[in-house]
């Protein structure tokens, strides 16, 4: 027999051990997995504690808030560009014409020329009203060049006709003018001051969905493609994509820092690699557009190059940072200045420049008759030339060089040159009075072919010495025969001179 105190206490344990069991049933008879307990609400996660601390992080995130800040304050002034071109269409087969044409037979009475019939193509890309005040639009010369109509379809859905359309081929900008009326505006920040890193959101109409924005960073500064005179492209992973031409780059002050342009892909959409042109470069245009109706650029008259180390050791120049100059045109703000063909020109007033491209964009930037001192290395001594800025000339950038195709050859230095003579000088569109070497065959797997050397240029200087004949050449290369390497000095049929140093095979 068990006294009442012990069964007491065994009823006590029975009653947790049941509603123990009854506790670890429930969630089973509720159709709810095991490892579910109760809480403030049924059914609630055993990981409800990581719920919690995800909820309190997401409290404090501020990140998404500011993009969101930001594109609310940026949209509105973020535009559609629609563009009409009237394209003529090819002349449909006429009998009558065919038989008046091949034999000779005069039409019927009646008979008329065929009518030129036309098409209206139609285009899309973005832009950002800048100056609300004016009715200021940027946007991409590529985005209106040849159009016949252009309308602006504001974010509200409003639609205004341009007043006018000002554009600039070498840096493919435009400005479009339209109605002031009830415009919000984004104002154009300070691009130099953006840097890698940095988030940036893009604002368009990609593939034509308006009012898209896609987030990134700056991935680089300073890109060029060669597709245009003046780039300096700023680089980023935001997305942009077909119709995303013209629209803005924006930093998170809501400050536009570069005009969405193009992109790099082997696809023909987006890859990551997205370019814009930089605020202050589309500043300067924007506003040459609106005050002059055409952009005035800086002339120095000067062909120029990067020099990697190999060329910087050879000109006894202490880095790379620079410009080397390889040809001063003649009566040219440089010639009266006094630069000569191998300065290596290393800073602009008191701001160096990194390279050719930074240094054509600085002179490109300053006004004709502005006087500015060229800081420049000669033969291994600093000194400083005054420069009397002139006036781009029109032509400027109207010619642009052919590559011919390349040849082999198993010479030496994978080069095989021939006599300059009146008739290859006038086939390839150089002066009468050019001296030097046709290279007429460059080998594929030579050095001289990966330095870009392609046949149908002129070689006029090996190592620093006039060559003017075949002869000339195979001599100087003999005398460097030990050394391996040549450093020659190359023309092009545009005009261009640069230098080069190839290895032997």
């Amino acid at each position: 027999m068990l006294d009442s105190t012990t069964r007491r206490g065994l009823a006590i344990v029975g009653g947790l051990a049941a509603a123990a069991v009854v506790m670890w049933l429930l969630p089973l008879l509720a159709g709810q997995p095991a490892g579910v307990v109760e809480g403030a609400g049924v059914g609630k996660p055993a990981g409800g504690a990581a719920n919690a601390e995800l909820e309190r992080l997401a409290q404090r995130e501020t990140l998404s808030r500011l993009f969101r800040a930001v594109a609310k304050a940026v949209k509105p002034a973020v535009v559609e560009i629609r563009v009409k071109k009237r394209v003529r269409m090819p002349r449909s087969f006429d009998p009558e014409e065919f038989f008046r044409r091949f034999w000779g037979q005069e039409p019927g009475r009646g008979w008329e020329p065929p009518r030129e019939r036309y098409f209206m193509q139609r285009g899309l890309g973005s832009g950002v009203i800048v100056d609300a005040k004016n009715g200021y639009v940027l946007t991409n010369h590529h985005v209106v060049s040849g159009a016949d109509e252009v309308e602006v379809v504001l974010a509200d859905g409003r639609r205004f006709q341009t007043q006018w359309v000002r554009t600039d081929w070498q840096t493919d900008l435009a400005v479009l003018k339209i109605r002031p009326d009830r415009l919000a505006s984004a104002p154009l920040g300070d691009s130099d001051k953006i840097q890698v890193g940095d988030w940036v959101l893009a604002i368009g109409s990609p593939e034509g969905l308006p009012q898209t924005v896609t987030a990134g960073i700056i991935s680089a500064k300073g890109r060029q493609t060669g597709g245009r005179p003046y780039e300096n492209f700023l680089q980023t992973d935001a997305a942009i994509n077909k119709g995303n031409s013209g629209g803005p780059l924006v930093n998170l002050r809501g400050e536009v820092i570069g005009i969405n342009t193009a992109i790099v892909s082997r696809t023909g959409v987006n890859e990551g690699i997205g370019l814009a042109v930089p605020a202050n470069m589309a500043r300067h245009v924007m506003e040459q557009l609106i005050d002059k109706g055409k952009v005035v650029r800086g002339f120095l008259g000067v062909t120029i190059q990067d020099v990697d180390e190999e060329l910087a050791k050879s000109f006894d120049l202490p880095h790379t940072r620079g410009a080397l100059v390889t040809k001063v045109v003649p009566d040219s703000p440089a010639d009266k200045a006094g630069l000569r063909e191998e300065d290596f020109i290393v800073a602009v007033g008191s701001r160096p420049v990194a390279n050719k491209d930074e240094l054509r964009n600085r002179i490109a930037q300053l006004s004709p008759g502005q006087r500015v001192v060229l800081t420049v290395i000669r033969h291994g001594k600093r000194m400083k030339l005054t420069v009397k800025i002139g006036h781009q000339p029109a032509d400027m950038f109207a010619k642009y060089p052919s590559r011919p195709e390349r040849a082999e050859t198993p010479k030496r230095y994978g080069l095989e040159v021939v006599e300059l003579t009146p008739e290859r000088l006038r086939q390839y569109g150089y002066p009468q009075d050019t001296k030097g070497v046709l290279i007429e065959k460059v080998a594929p797997d030579s050095d001289a072919a990966e330095k870009g050397l392609v046949p149908g240029m002129v070689i006029d200087q090996v190592d620093g010495k006039r060559i003017t004949s075949t002869q000339d050449f195979a001599a100087a290369a003999a005398a460097k025969r030990k050394a391996g390497r040549l450093r020659l000095r190359v023309l092009s049929p545009d005009g261009g001179r640069r230098y080069v140093i190839i290895l032997a095979k």
